[in-house]
């Protein structure tokens, strides 16, 4: 046994000078923690409210490693996750510690296992880079700093995919990038007769990052198509799917602004990160209707000294589905954080959120979805 750890053990350190020798390498993580507690309306005049307290390790916390040798980078990352539980992103807007939901059940390593995040390789052959493996998709941009959400006031009209990072091929050139990822069919059942996907192409984003010294501008935009087909009647229709994003920030010294404004069509059928249920295709009858959305989110923020920093954030989702009778539902945040940086990648932030579901309505029914009020703290140390 002792001579087998000797042997693991020069392997080891083989493996590492090797390495050295090839790129630096440089590991670091991050470990966060979420204390909320959240008074839930669920709109449902005979039934109470909710209290819930959310009391566990953030879906955020990682550890990774980058790789930066002459011409070819790289980086992994892995998260703790929990198991056997479902993970649903389709609904966030009642995200209630407990439920089966990506932000709730998806963040706890319960049962102590871990998800790969990021996997990529990036390679500079003078002109360009291609970039091969899973990484965050170029329709990403932050715009909040509230973690409540993970990552920002995302679902609420921001820019950001729901899974997050998804497998692609990229290509930069200078400040403009092309990214081919995959088709995401996860909303595939406009109607129940159209019950075969087909797919030709992969999904397309292009994005061009502008800095003009206080300011900078990101313009991305992303397109997607799959066909669906009827095999009864050999019927097809195609979902078309449009991603329109524009962020703007600008830094005043101590402060600090940042907007963005979003346009989708068909935008949960993209795969969009929203709370939203009317940003899907729908069939009336047998003609395919388009579902359109529109959000604003915004933050002005202040850094009062290396310790405090404080922020204001809004954002906004409105959208409706192109059918005869009324298909909306919007949605609105405001939240107000502090960040207290304790010491160099320590960090304390308490955050102040009030969450307006506003109603739904459903063929013309409308009914109120409630609102949800949450105060709490999330905890983060980052360590390398």
């Amino acid at each position: 046994m002792k001579k087998l750890i000797v042997i693991l053990a020069v392997i080891a350190m083989v493996g590492a000078f090797t390495a050295t020798a090839m790129a630096d390498v440089e590991l670091y993580g991050s470990a966060r923690f979420r204390t909320y507690y959240a008074d839930v309306d669920n709109g449902d005049p005979t039934t109470s409210s909710d209290k819930d307290l959310e009391w566990r390790m953030g879906a955020l916390s990682r550890f990774g490693a980058k790789f930066k040798g002459d011409k070819v980078n790289g980086r992994f990352e892995m998260d703790a996750r929990a198991g056997g539980t479902t993970i649903d992103a389709d609904d966030q807007r009642f995200n209630i510690p407990g439920t089966a939901n990506i932000e709730s059940s998806g963040g706890a390593s319960r049962l102590g296992n871990m998800r790969l995040r990021l996997l990529w390789g990036e390679w500079d052959f003078g002109a360009g880079k291609l970039m091969i493996g899973q990484n965050y998709p170029l329709y990403s941009a932050i715009i909040s700093g509230i973690n409540y959400y993970s990552g920002g006031l995302q679902p609420y009209g921001g820019i950001a995919y729901k899974d997050s990072r998804t497998s692609q091929l990229r290509l930069t050139f200078g400040d403009f990038r092309l990214a081919f990822l995959q088709t995401d069919t996860t909303q595939t059942s406009p109607s129940a007769t159209f019950n075969e996907v087909n797919v030709t192409f992969p999904r397309i984003e292009a994005r061009y990052d502008m800095k003009f010294d206080p300011f900078a501008l990101d313009l991305i935009g992303g397109y997607q198509n799959y066909e669906v087909e009827n095999t009864t009647t050999k019927n097809t229709e195609n979902i078309n799917s449009w991603a329109l994003a524009a962020r703007g920030k600008a830094n005043f010294g101590p402060a600090y602004a940042v907007l963005s404004l979003t346009w989708r069509q068909n935008g949960k059928n993209y795969g969009v990160k929203t709370v939203s249920t009317k940003e899907t295709a729908t069939f009336q009858g047998t003609d395919l209707k388009d579902a359109t959305g529109f959000g604003v989110v915004a933050a002005l923020g202040w850094k009062i000294n290396d310790m405090f920093t404080l922020e204001a954030s809004y954002a906004g989702l409105s959208s409706s589905q192109d059918t005869s009778l009324d298909n909306e539902d919007d949605a609105s945040v405001w939240a107000v954080i502090t960040k207290i940086t304790m010491a160099p990648g320590v960090y304390i932030i308490p955050e102040l959120i009030f969450q307006d579901n506003k109603d739904r309505i459903d063929d013309g029914v409308s009914s109120d979805q409630g609102d949800r009020t949450v105060f709490g703290v999330f905890w983060r140390i980052d360590f390398k």
